[in-house]
């Protein structure tokens, strides 16, 4: 009898990090050791780390970190990150530059942006027991001149599309609020499938990451969930989402996870919008087998700026403030939240 040793491989997530700090080393805290010893880890980093580049012109809101900050990530043995975003380019091109060279000096993997379209669509891969897991990373938040071109550097782009249309006669109803749809623009969804079905041929298991969303809003648009379902027809096992600032809901679609948003993890601005909201936040913890995302759990934290992430228990009320969150957002999805210990066991029903 032939016995077969199926091949796993824990996992480990969590929000959007924008570090600003004297030095990374400390950074993340007693969550560190909790990414150190996943086999498999990434984040999106929402700003270039660098002390080189310009203001973006036109852009309200830029963020930059210095170099030293990439020694936390280090610190804590995160495998790769996601620098598809609106934020990457807040001190242009070599800021970017700097960024992606340092990452490679520090062997630490990354994803969604590049030197041009080619680079900003190449996906990475994380070898580990014997699996090789993909990263894919896009954006919909795309500030001018931030879309990777064939000639241009950038992020890889998802371009979303907003209509408004009046509820009623606004004549009988003046005031009334309209209904909102949204959707992504086909060339890119058939862009999207493509590389995804390309790339799958070379992984086992295959994460999808996209910024997306409202900033400080939980509200997942129509066009999220167009994007969740094609990236899992096309054959992704789990989309991750983020950008939001805030922890928005958790869905399944054919059984491969879809988290539109798990807030802040490590954010060192207090942005003249943020709120106590933002300082609630989650992990995401699976095990990777060779058909996806197993043993989906979370991990809830308190986060703050310039303080080191904080993972918190049941006991602590703000515990039960986060679950109760997660499971008002979720609820509309089917997806079941149960309490296990400190963690949140989520699946679908």
């Amino acid at each position: 009898m032939r016995l077969t040793i199926m091949a796993k491989a824990s996992f480990l997530t969590g929000g959007d990090v924008a570090p600003i700090r004297k030095t990374g080393l400390g950074m993340f805290g007693d969550i560190a050791p909790l990414f150190q010893r996943a086999d498999v880890s990434f984040f999106n980093l929402e700003l270039p780390l660098s002390d080189r580049g310009e203001l973006a012109r036109g852009k309200a809101i830029c963020h930059r970190g210095m170099p030293v900050n990439v020694d936390g990530i280090v610190e804590a043995g995160v495998s790769c990150v996601n620098l598809a975003n609106n934020h990457v380019l807040d001190y242009g091109d070599v800021a970017m530059f700097d960024t992606i060279d340092l990452l490679d000096r520090k062997a630490i993997g990354h994803f969604g942006a590049g030197r041009n379209i080619d680079e900003a669509r190449k996906g990475h891969i994380v070898e580990k027991n014997g699996m090789r897991i993909g990263f894919l990373g896009y954006t919909t938040t795309l500030p001018t001149g931030f879309a990777a071109t064939a000639e241009c550097p950038g992020v890889n782009p998802l371009q979303a599309y907003t209509a408004y249309q009046p509820r009623g006669s606004l004549l009988e109803y003046p005031g009334t609020a309209p209904q909102i749809a949204s959707w992504i623009d086909p060339a890119h969804l058939q862009r999207l499938r493509g590389d995804i079905e390309t790339f799958r041929k070379q992984v086992n298991v295959l994460v999808v990451y996209v910024h997306w969303g409202t900033s400080m809003s939980p509200q997942v648009h129509d066009f999220q969930r167009e994007i969740g379902k094609a990236a899992i027809d096309a054959g992704a096992h789990a989309v991750f989402g983020g950008h939001q600032h805030v922890i928005s809901a958790i869905e399944f679609y054919r059984g491969c996870p879809i988290v539109h948003g798990s807030g802040n993890l490590l954010f060192d601005t207090w942005t003249s919008f943020f709120t106590e909201e933002t300082l609630k936040t989650f992990l995401f913890g699976a095990t990777i087998e060779a058909d996806g995302l197993r043993d989906c759990h979370l991990l809830p934290v308190k986060t703050g700026v310039g303080v080191p992430p904080r993972l918190i228990s049941c006991r602590d009320p703000l515990w039960k403030v986060i679950y109760d969150d997660l499971e008002r957002h979720s609820r509309a999805f089917g997806t079941q939240l149960m309490a296990r210990e400190d963690a949140i066991e989520v699946r679908c029903n």
